[in-house]
């Protein structure tokens, strides 16, 4: 009688995985150490995160770009909704309200290096105009983004240009493109700073709370309270150090807003200390690094634009949530990848990272029938 053969190899970047296997489990401690209330919803956002992944693991990410413009036409559509929306970042859902700022950036990505990608495999260089109509999409959902997410819309707009250097499109484009959206953004920011000087409410979104936090950081100036979080998160750093209190045994987390999502940086390090905190740096680095390797084994224009842009857009997510925590930033609203709290964030994530093992997978499995 034949044996079933039910083993399963898994022929994905087996660090990468590795990598989201260690912050996931930091992120539980995370969770059940500041309210152990939570940690049962938060092990049920997991399990979604890590089915997406599996999901998107095993279906070929070259049929994804057969939907592409299907899904930039919701990413259109979140955007609008998001913006007339009276929930904060996101849309209300069954009473709940849901992020979609990291889906809209994440899905916009995809259109950028699949409409790039289509172009390249067609044989054809980007016209003037072809390089006009995506510096159009990146202004337009970044301006979008901006009303309401500051510090997103900045990462998805470095993202976007980082992927036109990487595509090799026409460095004189980036560049005026690049540098007349920091001019442009730097003589708003001028009018915002002048106007709040004025004592003026500057009713655009949440570009009240921009100026305030960004005040604060330059000045210290606390006398509004715009400051609390991030002298507590500072504070909960300074504790943490050589000599941590220990898993549940933190103080400064408890008066920290935000301790598991925005925060969450702050309240690993409080209560595991500077050896932990150098870690989750460096696991964000080697994910990077992990998705470079992997774009640069890609075998088309596709699979080498979107890994690299996956790898870059969560690496930055990383490094400005944990720059904010260490007051190396003014104050945002961004998570930590794969640790902080959130349906959303975490839902998104997993899709990124399935069709990143995606693509190593591929890659792996060509270079098996290769007998490299």
């Amino acid at each position: 009688m034949r044996k079933l053969n039910l083993k399963w190899k898994f022929k994905g970047d087996k660090i990468i995985l590795f990598v989201v296997l260690l912050l996931s489990l930091l992120s539980v401690v995370m969770v059940y150490s500041t309210s152990n209330m939570r940690v049962l919803n938060h092990l049920i956002h997991l399990l979604v995160c890590f089915g997406l992944m599996i999901f998107c693991y095993v279906v070929d990410y070259r049929k994804i770009a057969v939907f592409t413009p299907i899904l930039f036409v919701l990413a259109l559509f979140l955007l609008i909704m998001t913006i007339l929306s009276q929930a904060v970042r996101g849309v209300t859902i069954f009473g709940h309200d849901v992020q979609t700022f990291y889906l809209i950036g994440f899905l916009v990505i995809l259109y950028i290096t699949d409409y790039i990608a289509h172009k390249y495999n067609a044989g054809h260089e980007l016209t003037k105009h072809n390089i006009l109509h995506l510096f159009g999409v990146v202004l337009v959902f970044t301006v979008g983004m901006a009303k309401l997410n500051m510090s997103t819309a900045i990462i998805f707009f470095i993202t976007c240009n980082m992927i036109f250097f990487v595509a090799n499109v026409k460095g004189r484009y980036v560049l005026v493109f690049f540098g007349g959206a920091v001019a442009l953004a730097a003589m708003l920011a001028l009018v915002v700073f002048l106007h709040a000087k004025s004592d003026k409410s500057l009713e655009i979104g949440r570009m009240n709370t921009v100026v305030n936090r960004v005040t604060f950081y330059m000045t210290k100036d606390n006398s509004n309270g715009y400051g609390d979080q991030m002298v507590l998160s500072r504070a909960a750093i300074a504790r943490g150090g050589f000599h941590p209190s220990g898993p549940g045994k933190g103080v400064i987390k408890y008066r920290l807003p935000e301790n598991a999502t925005d925060y969450a940086f702050a309240s690993l390090y409080e209560e595991l200390g500077i050896a932990v905190g150098i870690l989750i740096i460096m696991l964000y680095l080697i994910f990077f690094y992990r998705a470079r390797e992997v774009s640069k084994a890609s075998g088309g224009p596709f699979g080498r634009l979107f890994s690299f842009a996956i790898g870059f857009w969560l690496t930055c997510q990383a490094l400005v949530h944990i720059g904010v925590n260490c007051d190396l930033l003014p104050a945002t609203g961004q998570t930590l990848p794969f640790i902080s709290s959130g349906g959303a964030s975490l839902g998104v994530s997993g899709i990124a990272v399935g069709i990143l093992l995606n693509m190593s997978k591929a890659y792996n499995i060509q270079n098996e029938k290769a007998g490299v």
